[in-house]
Formats: structure tokens, sequence, C-alpha cells
């Protein structure tokens, strides 16, 4: 893979402790229920990335339709009621806590100096995707966040290869780590953290929010 080397700073912000601890957090269910066919919200303890686990309504509940959620709820509607799963763990080796770090340092990010191309209409775009859903599709993920892409990490000198589902999984490698996020309203969601993407030539560009000289550039490579 080619490699563009700039001097960079790693400002870490955040406590690695509290975002990629040893022990996986368990999945939270929750119930929740369009009454008299109304739209409903039901908060979640924590953000996750949500399933439903069973549909409990002969009402058809389908995401981007009658359900859909964000970091804060679940919210049903046209008579949706199921059981949903948020899924707060997050898996990967345990054994080296080094290892550990170097992985959250990937998605938390270098400074790399350099222009972005954004991609100004992504937020219009979806309209033209026979995906989307409606205006409370906050699970929705463009095309061009799908697939796999490499980046390199100059603090840590290691590669990274960044994978994106259609379903809005999202999974981080290195070595013999792996982080888990998602995709949420058009950003990365890795644990208590958010990042906006941005489109760009090469791939994509994650830049942290709160904290924008935390960027990180990936290259698509399928």
């Amino acid at each position: 893979m080619e490699r563009t080397r700039t001097n960079a700073v790693l400002p870490v912000c955040l406590a690695f402790a509290s975002l990629w601890s040893l022990d996986a957090l368990a999945d939270d269910t929750l119930t929740c229920e369009s009454r008299n066919d109304r739209y409903q919200t039901c908060p979640i303890s924590r953000a996750g990335y949500v399933t439903l686990e069973r549909q409990l309504s002969s009402t058809s509940c389908r995401q981007g339709r009658t359900w859909d959620y964000n970091r804060r709820e679940i919210w049903v509607d046209d008579g949706c009621r199921a059981t949903f799963r948020v899924h707060t763990g997050s898996s990967g080796h345990d054994d080296d806590d080094h290892d550990a770090k170097v992985a959250a340092g990937v998605l938390i990010g270098a400074a790399i100096l350099g222009a972005i191309a954004h991609n100004a209409n992504k937020k219009d775009d979806k309209y033209d995707d026979t995906r989307y859903q409606g205006a409370r599709h906050s699970s929705y993920v463009p095309s061009w966040m799908v697939g796999t892409f490499e980046g390199y990490n100059t603090v840590y000198d290691r590669d990274v290869t960044l994978t994106i589902a259609d379903d809005g999984r999202a999974t981080a490698r290195t070595r013999d780590q792996t982080i888990n996020g998602w995709i949420n309203d058009g950003r990365l969601n890795v644990g208590d953290t958010v990042f906006d993407i941005d489109q760009s030539r090469e791939g994509l560009v994650t830049s942290q929010v709160g904290d924008r000289q935390n960027e990180v550039r990936y290259r698509r490579v399928r």
C-alpha cells in the first residue's frame, strides 16, 4: 500500500480505559411500542448499534419506515411493536493493552496535513438512493461509505483496515486488534466518541467531533 508520511501530532484527549475496556459491555434489550399507530420514542441507556430482535405486532416493523434509532433513543410508528437489541459491546484480543490503545488511536486519528476533498452534496445524495426511506431514517448509510478502506497511523507505525457494511456496522483492524463501531446520522460512532465522515478523492476522511485537528485519511481498496 502506498504511504504518505507527514509530521503529525496525536492529541489524545480520551480515556482509553473507558472507551476500550477489556471487559466487553453486555448488550441491552428493550421493547418499544407504537400505540394507536402513533409515533413513540423509547430512550436507550447508552449508545449502540440497534437491531430488531423480535417483532411483536401484526403490523410490519420496517427499519427507516416504522422504526429507527439514534444515539439517544429508538422510535416506532404506524403500529410497530418490537423488542430491540442495543449492541454495546466491543470485541478484540485482550492480552495486549498496548495493541488495544494502538487500535483505538487508529480511529481517534492523527493530525494529517493536506487538502481534503469534501463532498459538498453528501447530505443530498441520499435522495437518489433507493435504500433511503425518509427524513427519520438516521441509520441510512450512503453507498460511498460502504466498502473496505486502508489507512496508515504515523504515530504508531501501523497499517489499519476500516470496513463499513451497508447495514452500518464498522470494523477497524490492526494487527491482532479489532474495534467495532457503527454509522448513524451520517457519522461514525465508536463508543462515546463521534466522527464526521467526508468523502475524499481516494476514499474517506474521519474527523473527531469536538476536535477537528483529529483527522485520519483512508483509501478505498474495495
